[in-house]
């Protein structure tokens, strides 16, 4: 390819993006028949990349040392064209109360509720507290990472009163932010199960009955047939899917295909910000480092504008505080640049006005 001019170059990349968009190096495109702009996008970077880490030009790049104007058009034309993201849902407080408190003899089940509910007062990633497919920045939880905390003095995990603690702390060793050892901390919550704190005690209970150490993952278990087994992001779907088809879904708006993993993020983002807890503090809880937290306000929620259209017709009217002058100095003052050049006028230039800027 380095025979090739830059222009060549960038309209091979397109070719490339063309194909990657009709699904042709694709092993499964799973039912569709053509992939996203940002995995195009993302395919053609790849290349790019190998030729930079070869010390070789960017052959995406136009003579300005940004992405080439036809790259740019074609990315935003797949854009245009692509479907709206449709979101995962979240769900009500009261059905993951309903779903985590649940009669079962299913180990895997029960450590699902659990590390469920700890995930939900934590606004946490699917992958901090399920075992998920690929490799992620993001670590997943240990045993390790929990630090209980009574009048002020650190609880041993082995401790007999976990679950009187008034706070837990989460360490979260590595993120998708690149940040390391955030220690996120919730206080219990009054509830007689409902709580950050005796969700977490209950892990903590059920890893030490399996004798397993500090470094072991929160979402493991012991299978039927007697080994550890890990729960997968897989089981957590199907569980929740389960559940929710198991209820009245259609009364509360919501569709148990589009449910899933990220549901619990969301619910927690919209559990606090309907409860009115403070922006900062929702950011800070959730590891969100901007307002990337609204993508999870989800607004088709009926209670988001409760009251809203009652404040709207509350002051029927209001007084404009005038300018200082009532004449706009920018058209009117015989010195003004806009007055003297005509400017939105369409009138000719005063040749007059020279003098003043003399």
């Amino acid at each position: 390819m380095d025979a090739f001019p830059s222009d060549i170059k960038i309209l091979i990349l397109g070719a490339f993006a063309e194909a990657v968009r009709q699904c042709r190096y694709s092993k499964s495109s799973k039912g569709h028949d053509q992939l996203a702009a940002a995995t195009c996008r993302s395919a053609v970077d790849h290349v790019a990349k190998a030729f930079t880490q070869e010390q070789r030009p960017d052959p995406s790049k136009g003579p300005d040392g940004k992405l080439a104007h036809v790259l740019q058009r074609q990315f935003q034309g797949y854009k245009n064209n692509d479907p709206g993201t449709e979101h995962q849902q979240a769900i009500p407080v009261e059905l993951i109360k309903q779903m985590v408190s649940r009669e079962t003899e299913a180990s895997a089940q029960q450590c699902f509720q659990e590390v469920y509910l700890l995930g939900f007062f934590f606004a946490m990633r699917s992958c901090e507290h399920v075992l998920v497919t690929g490799t992620r920045k993001t670590q997943p939880i240990r045993l390790r990472d929990l630090q209980f905390i009574h009048n002020n003095r650190v609880l041993r995990r082995n401790s007999k009163h976990l679950e009187q603690a008034d706070t837990i702390s989460i360490t979260f060793e590595y993120q998708k932010r690149d940040l390391r050892n955030d220690k996120i901390t919730q206080s219990k919550s009054g509830h007689s199960w409902m709580c950050p704190v005796k969700a977490a005690a209950a892990i903590v209970r059920r890893m030490k009955r399996l004798k397993l150490d500090d470094d072991a993952f929160i979402y493991t278990y012991r299978q039927h047939g007697g080994q550890l087994g890990h729960l997968t992001s897989t089981m957590a779907i199907q569980f929740l899917r389960d559940f929710i088809k198991s209820v009245d879904y259609e009364a509360r708006g919501l569709d148990p295909e589009r449910i899933g993993n990220h549901s619990n993020r969301s619910s927690a983002a919209m559990a606090m910000y309907l409860n009115k807890v403070p922006v900062c503090t929702i950011m800070l809880l959730g590891r969100w480092s901007s307002d990337a937290f609204l993508r999870y306000i989800r607004p088709q929620v009926a209670q988001l504008t409760n009251g809203v259209a009652k404040q709207m017709i509350e002051n029927p009217s209001f007084y404009t505080v005038p300018n200082a002058s009532s004449e706009d100095p920018r058209t009117h003052n015989p010195k003004s640049a806009a007055a003297n050049f005509g400017m939105g006028s369409g009138s000719a230039i005063n040749q007059e006005a020279f003098s003043v800027w003399e």
